[in-house]
């Protein structure tokens, strides 16, 4: 039987002394159910974690993408314990910082020059002010997430304490859609089109060649917003798998193996302007401390039979998800979507009952089997066909009870704990 009183008393001490009791909303106690679920990890080791309670899950969430190899992998603990011996940041930059930047322009398509930061917005605001310091435009079209800086978190429904002459230097387009793309540019001089380049079941055919066409037809820069597809779908990211060129591209999450480094590559005269009154500079920017696990991730990221492997098991999973769906005739409240290495469920309310009261009982059934996942699910090298397995018999018990209530349209005798209640979440009627 599971025990989560420690993490329920560090929950109770962290909300005294830190709004949300989380560094990242999406690890918030928020997204589990509230009495019945973990807050505190203790440790990891390949695709299992271990909270403070000493609970054991196979983890699902992967720190929210960066874990690609595997919690407490030896190659890339050596590489940081040697760095650890000399220096993290110091008064020099490190040698690590060169070997890393050529690695990059190596393996990432549009990468001439890398600017080092640390998160991934920190990469996507250094790529929009370098797109309107070059076109000497100001607006910004974009799609999917983009990081917390007013830019990008404006043009969202979360944008209190965002200037409105702020709000209005972005909008928001509709992916898979060139048509609303091309009426937008048409309405404004943009600087850049920033998208996610794999959202959802990922681009249509001559989606991503059509964006960038349209982008240079109206003078505006093309970024691909990598920091979630980089490192994840193939080495070089959504630009290599899907053979679109950017002219910038933000790096970030998978990049290290959980280590915090992100980056903005592109085309040298655009970076360049960096030696040229473009301000990209941050303190722990060159931190040698995440290069030097970056360099050993990618070292593993480039053996043969990587990408292969992660996507033989979220395909296992995907396809395993659907089948359960039609197994208890689920297709009006629940559906699978993504590509298989960042795929899983997606909800809807049904009678009485809404979307967050049925991702609860998903979330409560596959903590009580040992599977730690919001929805969608990341993978790591050190995931196999048996996690796989569990994760689908995990499911299968979950969709169960989604069945049960469902029919009862109630949650009575089957919710034990508080819903979900996401920070970022659709309205509610």
């Amino acid at each position: 039987m599971q025990s989560f009183t420690k993490s329920q008393e560090l929950l109770k001490r962290e909300l005294q002394v830190s709004p949300l009791a989380a560094q990242t909303f999406s690890k918030s106690y928020r997204y589990f159910c509230q009495g019945i679920a973990p807050s505190y990890m203790d440790h990891g080791e390949g695709c299992y974690i271990y909270d403070v309670d000493g609970n054991k899950f196979i983890d699902y969430m992967c720190a929210l993408g960066p874990i690609t190899v595997g919690y407490n992998e030896p190659s890339i603990n050596e590489a940081v314990i040697k760095q650890v011996n000399k220096f993290a940041s110091g008064s020099l930059q490190s040698e690590l910082e060169v070997e890393l930047a050529e690695k990059l322009c190596q393996i990432v398509p549009c990468a001439e020059m890398v600017r080092f930061v640390k998160n991934g917005g920190d990469a996507t605001t250094a790529a929009i002010r370098l797109a309107r310091a070059y076109t000497g435009r100001d607006m910004v079209l974009m799609s999917g997430y983009h990081g917390m800086h007013d830019w990008s978190i404006g043009a969202s429904e979360n944008h209190k304490g965002v200037p409105e002459a702020v709000r209005k230097l972005t909008m928001n387009f509709t992916y898979n859609d060139l048509n609303d793309l091309e009426d937008k540019l048409k309405q404004h001089e943009v600087a850049a089109v920033i998208l996610e380049p794999i959202q959802s079941n990922g681009p249509q055919e001559g989606f991503l060649q059509g964006v960038k066409e349209l982008a240079h037809k109206y003078g505006a820069l093309l970024v691909f917003d990598e920091v979630v597809s980089g490192f994840r779908y193939a080495l070089g990211g959504g630009s290599e798998l899907c053979g679109v060129v950017p002219d910038m591209a933000a790096f970030g999450k998978g990049m290290a193996n959980g280590y915090p480094i992100s980056a903005v590559a592109g085309r040298k005269e655009i970076l360049q302007q960096i030696e040229h009154g473009v301000f990209v500079s941050t303190t722990f920017g060159g931190d040698s401390i995440s290069m030097a696990a970056a360099l050993a991730t990618i070292k593993i990221l480039e053996q043969p039979g990587f990408y292969e492997h992660i996507t033989k098991i979220g395909t296992m999973q995907r396809d395993g998800i659907a089948e359960l769906i039609k197994k208890y005739d689920l297709g009006d409240v629940l559906s699978v979507s993504g590509m298989p290495a960042h795929a899983g469920v997606s909800f809807e309310g049904h009678g009485s009952l809404n979307y967050l009261d049925i991702q609860s009982v998903y979330s409560q059934t596959m903590i009580e089997n040992g599977i730690l996942v919001f929805a969608i699910y990341n993978l790591n090298k050190s995931h196999t066909e048996k996690e796989a397995k569990a994760y689908i018999e995990a499911t299968d018990k979950a969709f169960a009870l989604i069945k049960e209530a469902v029919e009862k349209d109630s949650l009575e005798g089957i919710l034990r704990g508080g819903r979900v209640d996401p920070v970022f979440k659709r309205n509610i009627k």
